[in-house]
């Protein structure tokens, strides 16, 4: 009988004796590192659906700015003052995309946070408001994205200072194309 080597692959109907196992192997061999000298086996993927960040990948080379991106106008725009003690901070801006090409925004990062995310916001019948992190907003060519209050914001996520009304955030923004572009916004008492 010829035995052949068949990659592990984990599902959602598997045992939890076999899940409990992967896990402990992975925890022994450096977590998701380690799964890259494994055969058959790839690390989860920054930015997937496992791992709690909305900001895309950052490459050794950054790419180009594409004429769209360098085409966005930025309308408005400010950062929510942080109040003492504050761990989250949330930032809005309205962007318009003169262009024939719609633009996707993919993450968001700035130095005054540890991470950052895209989040909608979305009111049931009850009017309850929620809000959920999305892995993209769109500019649609010839119009404008709103992230406003009620709509969608920027998280700001693990301060690492206090915004105060008067100075001015770097907020830089990723798109799906690879690229970044910063756009610097006030601070404004919320």
């Amino acid at each position: 009988m010829k035995r052949t080597k068949r990659p592990l692959t984990l599902t959602p109907g598997g045992s939890r004796a076999g899940a409990l196992l992967v896990l402990c192997l992975l925890a022994g061999l450096g977590g998701a590192q380690g799964m890259a000298g494994m055969p058959g086996m790839t690390p989860p993927h920054p930015g997937g659906p496992s791992s709690g960040t909305a900001t895309a990948p950052r490459s050794a080379t950054p790419a180009v700015t594409s004429a769209a991106v360098k085409g966005l106008q930025l309308r408005q725009g400010w950062v929510a003052a942080a109040p003492p003690g504050a761990q989250e901070l949330s930032a809005y801006l309205e962007l318009r995309n003169p262009g024939r090409t719609a633009v996707r925004v993919t993450g968001v990062r700035t130095p005054v946070s540890g991470h950052a995310m895209l989040m909608t916001t979305t009111r049931d019948t009850a009017g309850r408001e929620s809000m959920t992190m999305t892995a993209s907003l769109t500019v649609p060519a010839g119009g404008t994205l709103k992230v406003l209050p009620g709509t969608a914001h920027l998280m700001l996520q693990a301060l690492r200072s206090q915004p105060q009304p008067g100075q001015r955030v770097p907020l830089t923004l990723t798109f799906s194309d690879g690229s970044a572009r910063t756009f610097t916004l006030p601070v404004r008492k919320w």
